[in-house]
């Protein structure tokens, strides 16, 4: 599997910068680096050579940009609502995550993906709870969320964290809450009416069944996230649960929900605007 990287599109900088996929390792323009899934790659320019970096202050080089190596293998294919063109965008090198000086979001880029249609970035995992140490978008984490009830996995108990706690935390990061209409379409894809059930452990990772045609993880059915403000006491909350059957999918959405409640099926997925918007 092969991506290019081409001047007009992305890193705009490079002519043409070629990722190539060989087995465990990434390499670019023939230097080879091993691959750690979930990770963010960095591109980086150097007395006219390019090389990949997992490492964020590269000496005497430039940045230039960089994209999301996710969980979804290189054999993922076409499957539920995702055609063979997305599947393939999506799997090992995330397409929609890769960005540059012009292409990029104005918050910090790791683990996001590109959503065209909105013309904004959205975070490829849920919020965990230790988001300032690893940002709001990891793999491996416990999702924030209020409490451990039900077999949940969060070691902190958030029992009371609440609209305006989840609120800090995307404004901690330069970011904010999803809109309803732009989670209808970031999380098409996912598998319909259907949700995690015991399969979901409150963990951050791959589950094919929940994977948005964008490379979005656990997009639905796994915990419900926060949404826009109706008023000054309620807000909406997006996508259902793990034990919500029919209830989940790209089109869920809960109108009737006060923003002191807090519950282990609560948590939150960030977004952020484009630093050069599409006019």
């Amino acid at each position: 599997m092969k991506t290019e990287v081409r001047a007009k599109r992305l890193i705009k900088k490079i002519d043409e910068v070629t990722v190539e996929v060989k087995g465990q390792k990434l390499s670019l323009n023939g230097d080879d680096v091993k691959v750690v899934s979930g990770t963010d790659y960095l591109v980086y320019e150097r007395n006219g050579n390019y090389f990949l970096s997992i490492d964020a202050n590269a000496a005497d080089a430039v940045m230039v940009g960089g994209f999301h190596y996710g969980l979804i293998p290189e054999d993922f294919a076409a499957r539920n609502n995702i055609d063979a063109e997305h599947a393939e965008q999506i799997r090992a090198i995330n397409a929609y995550s890769i960005w540059d000086d012009e292409h990029r979001p104005t918050c910090k880029p790791n683990g996001m993906a590109y959503i065209p249609k909105e013309d904004i970035w959205l975070d490829i995992y849920m919020c965990g709870s230790e988001h300032e140490k690893f940002g709001t978008s990891a793999p491996h984490q416990h999702f924030l969320a209020g409490g451990n009830n039900y077999g949940r996995v969060n070691p902190n108990g958030e029992e009371d964290f609440l609209y305006k706690d989840f609120e800090a935390v995307a404004k901690l990061h330069g970011k904010r809450f999803i809109t309803f209409d732009e989670f209808i379409s970031a999380m098409k894809g996912v598998k319909e009416f259907a949700s995690a059930g015991d399969e979901d452990d409150g963990i951050t990772k791959h589950h094919p069944d929940f994977v948005s045609k964008y490379g979005i993880e656990q997009a639905t059915g796994h915990n419900w996230i926060w949404s826009e403000k109706i008023d000054d006491e309620k807000a909406v909350r997006l996508g259902g649960y793990r034990t919500g059957g029919v209830y989940a999918g790209s089109r869920a959405s809960h109108w009737d929900n006060y923003v002191w409640n807090s519950y282990w099926n609560i948590g939150s997925r960030f977004a952020c605007d484009s630093l050069h918007p599409v006019k």
